[in-house]
């Protein structure tokens, strides 16, 4: 009987640290959401109420995806898109398309990052 060896992952140096930053920095987003988003409502009052607990939530999703992407399974990949995008909707709402556009950069860097190990994903 022969057995199939199973090819061996690799994940790129970049796209290591940018996942590495997301476990990080997304818990850490979404607790300062939590537990200091009467800091952001003083900065910018004219924002709806219900702005920062969305915020915190896709933050802490974004971890869950961070996990995803990091395990290999592109439901992580489609879960930040969606997620990016959905945040970029809510910051319009917010604060406007101008300062709502920088947040999209994070998700152009995960696509150029994801792009040469995408067929390696589940």
């Amino acid at each position: 009987m022969t057995t199939v060896e199973p090819t061996e992952r690799k994940r790129g140096g970049c796209l290591t640290a940018f996942l590495v930053l997301m476990l990080i920095l997304s818990p850490l987003t979404g607790l300062y959401y939590l537990f200091a988003g009467s800091t952001v409502r003083q900065a910018l009052p004219s924002m709806p109420g219900w702005v920062i607990p969305v915020l915190a939530l896709f933050a802490l999703a974004n971890f869950v995806f961070a996990l995803g992407i990091w395990n290999w399974k592109k439901w992580g990949v489609y879960g930040f898109a969606g997620s990016a995008l959905l945040i970029f909707v809510v910051n319009i709402i917010a604060v406007g398309f101008g300062p709502a556009l920088p947040g999209l950069l994070g998700l152009v860097i995960l696509a150029f990052l994801v792009r040469p190990v995408w067929n390696q994903m589940e």
